[in-house]
């Protein structure tokens, strides 16, 4: 209506044409496409292949909301693998839980749910509730858990994402791309497929009641199979799906629509365009990064202080922004710029999870392994942010990202960027302010004492056991390499988790405290 206006009356003077002109102009703006707006961004990928199908603003900081319970996700699904929950563990709803912003469950502080109903309240009705209480419950405050979840960020590739809540409520600093989300969608279904079939769930009972998912694509585009959508005022409606379609497999990203139908709308016109070009051939090797971090050598320079996150948005960048690059060469690690220690050291990676039964009936789990997960840690350390690798250009391919492991910890996010009449953001609150550590002085791993943390059916379980053990301790294991040793146990083979080069002072006071993080481990001399 507004574009016929634009041309209804002809120009019948210099004065009249001018106005006419900037009526032209003002109706162009107003008619423009909802893709124009400073929140939208979309790109998707050729799950088989890990080529870019479409890229729009791909590479862009962009508010998460809601699609942060991937993340919050993903760290569930990883402590269910190591054996430290499980779906039938349950955790208490905290009063910080019930006191969150809807949407939730409206569950009352005390009150007890499964690990997997939590998992379906995530994906189904997106509760903030529940993510807030799961947060609490495996890391001892969400805090904690943010950085946790910004640390694993970087470990599968994530260059341009920090998280500071678990829930996705708004947050100035909690910022992502279409292309870091698309990569940690990738992983979900990668590195946990077992797990990842819960995010196809269309309908949550609970409590008498029934949830239906929000992602409507689930039941009106063929196909779909997941996975989340998102929603606040200043991030717009967004979406990250996932087809499997016809021996094809895409999975895309939409951020910033002005409703739920115009973006799903739009998500249906990116998947149609994409699965016309996508390939039948599986060409892309799915990664072990998840399950087999390498963390990279500590710089020896002081780290930069931590900041203090902002109660109101940021300001907008630069016209020219560029996205972290990744190494030129992608099938090797990266030099030492950042990170949390030296590489693992282990034998041939065999992807085989044992369940508890499993290693009870083989023998091969043995007095030494790790306990059973204890929730509430609260002497869990942060590590202090690390500065941000150099800019460039983003990889080509998702294959290309996934093997660019390593990164900052924490790095400062990129501002965003919203339209002038963009709404307060009234829902933010302040964080609380993250005193940094004093840095600790480098330590030469020459000694001729071990720390060993656990035995393992294979090489893949110690080397995750001992990234999960370096990542919980903070910086005490950071200057010690990692090794998996095989040996045989009676007809058997395992691999005993180490961290070597402590002298004996150093090893028995860092597995001290490794246990008082309920790692449990004992110092012995080097072979």
């Amino acid at each position: 209506m507004l574009a016929a206006l634009c041309f209804r009356h002809p120009l019948r003077s210099s004065k009249a044409a001018a106005a006419s002109l900037c009526l032209l102009a003002a109706c162009a703006a107003l008619s423009a496409p909802a893709a124009a707006a400073p929140r939208y961004a979309a790109m998707a990928i050729d799950a088989n292949t890990g080529a870019v199908l479409h890229n729009q603003a791909g590479d862009e900081p962009r508010y998460p909301a809601s699609l942060t319970k991937m993340m919050t996700l993903y760290m569930t699904f990883e402590l269910i693998e190591l054996g430290r929950l499980s779906y039938t563990s349950t955790i208490k709803m905290t009063q910080e839980g019930a006191d969150a912003a809807p949407s939730k469950l409206e569950i009352k502080p005390g009150t007890e749910i499964t690990v997997l109903d939590a998992i379906k309240a995530l994906v189904t009705k997106s509760a903030n509730d529940v993510a807030v209480a799961l947060a609490q419950h495996i890391a001892g405050s969400e805090a904690n858990f943010a950085s946790l979840m910004t640390r694993k960020a970087r470990t599968i590739g994530m260059t341009g994402t920090t998280f500071k809540n678990a829930s996705g409520l708004p947050a100035p600093e909690q910022v992502t791309t279409a292309r870091d989300m698309l990569t940690l969608a990738m992983h979900l279904r990668d590195d946990f497929p077992r797990h990842y079939e819960l995010f196809s769930t269309r309908v949550f009972n609970y409590g008498g009641d029934s949830y239906r998912n929000h992602n409507g694509l689930l039941t009106r585009y063929r196909g779909t199979d997941g996975i989340k959508t998102g929603y606040t005022r200043l991030s717009g409606f967004n979406l990250v799906a996932s087809v499997n379609r016809d021996g094809k497999r895409v999975v895309a990203a939409v951020f910033g629509g002005r409703t739920a139908r115009v973006r799903d709308n739009m998500m249906e016109q990116l998947l149609n365009k994409s699965l016309a070009k996508a390939s039948t051939q599986v060409t892309r090797k799915p990664s072990l990064v998840a399950h087999a971090p390498q963390p990279l050598r500590a710089r020896r320079s002081a780290p930069p202080p931590v900041a203090t996150a902002a109660v109101r948005p940021p300001a907008p960048p630069p016209a020219a922004t560029q996205a972290p690059a990744p190494p030129s060469s992608v099938a090797t690690v990266p030099e030492a710029s950042a990170g949390a220690g030296p590489a693992i050291t282990m034998a041939k990676v065999r992807r085989v999870l044992m369940s508890s039964d499993a290693k009870r009936q083989s023998g091969t789990a043995s007095a030494d392994t790790l306990p059973r997960f204890v929730p509430a840690v609260d002497t869990l350390r942060k590590e202090p942010a690390a500065t941000t690798p150099a800019p460039g250009q983003p990889p080509s391919t998702l294959q290309a990202q996934a093997e660019a492991l390593g990164g900052p910890a924490d790095p400062q996010p990129k501002p965003i960027t919203t339209s002038a009449n963009a709404e307060p953001q009234a829902e933010a609150r302040a964080e609380p302010t993250a005193k940094p550590k004093a840095p600790q002085a480098s330590r030469e791993p020459r000694g001729g004492f071990e720390i060993q943390i656990g035995a393992f059916s294979d090489s893949a379980e110690a080397e995750r056991n001992m990234a999960s053990a370096r990542q919980r301790a903070g910086g005490l294991l950071n200057s010690y390499s990692a090794v998996a040793v095989p040996a045989q146990k009676g007809s058997g083979q395992v691999y005993r988790a180490r961290f070597k080069g402590f002298d004996a002072s150093a090893a028995a006071s860092a597995c001290g405290q490794l246990k008082k993080l309920q790692i449990d481990c004992f110092v012995i001399k080097a072979e």
